[in-house]
């Protein structure tokens, strides 16, 4: 299984919520840069929080990808959410994008990879990782890349 984690595009900073907060043009901007990083990677689907700056990313990435996905919305992947059980809202198999927030991108990542959630790595707006494992679970990751606007 690949899954690449991505945070969402800089977003503006007051909204009537968090969950309502949009992307910044220039959020607009490096999410639809980092995503040509993407072009020619055959994904399975793409999985994102539904904050309106993580659907905002995730639709400018399937734009840009052109492989005609349509992001799934999942509840559990939201800035607060429990990494152990986003870990078991993940596909087991195939290639997925996941868009996501702070601290959850990096917890997820440093669970994946090195079985403890504060073993991640700082996540800039718009970055990607690159992950390869048999299946999603406690240590089984590699990270292979890292994508930057």
């Amino acid at each position: 299984m690949k899954l690449f984690v991505m945070r969402h595009g800089q977003a503006e900073a007051y909204a009537a919520s968090d969950e309502q907060r949009v992307l910044t043009e220039e959020g607009r901007e490096e999410v639809a840069r980092v995503a040509q990083s993407l072009i020619g990677v055959k994904l399975d689907g793409i999985l994102c929080s539904p904050y309106q700056r993580a659907r905002e990313t995730a639709a400018i990435v399937a734009g840009v990808h052109g492989g005609g996905l349509t992001p799934k919305v999942v509840d559990g992947f939201t800035p607060d959410s429990a990494p152990r059980e986003a870990v078991g809202q993940l596909p087991e198999e195939g290639v997925w994008l996941l868009v996501s927030h702070m601290p959850l991108v990096s917890r997820l990542t440093g669970l994946l990879v090195d079985s403890h959630e504060h073993a991640g790595p700082g996540f800039n707006t718009g970055m990607i990782t690159e992950l390869d494992m048999d299946y999603p679970a406690a240590g089984m990751a590699w990270l292979k890349k890292t994508f930057r606007p």
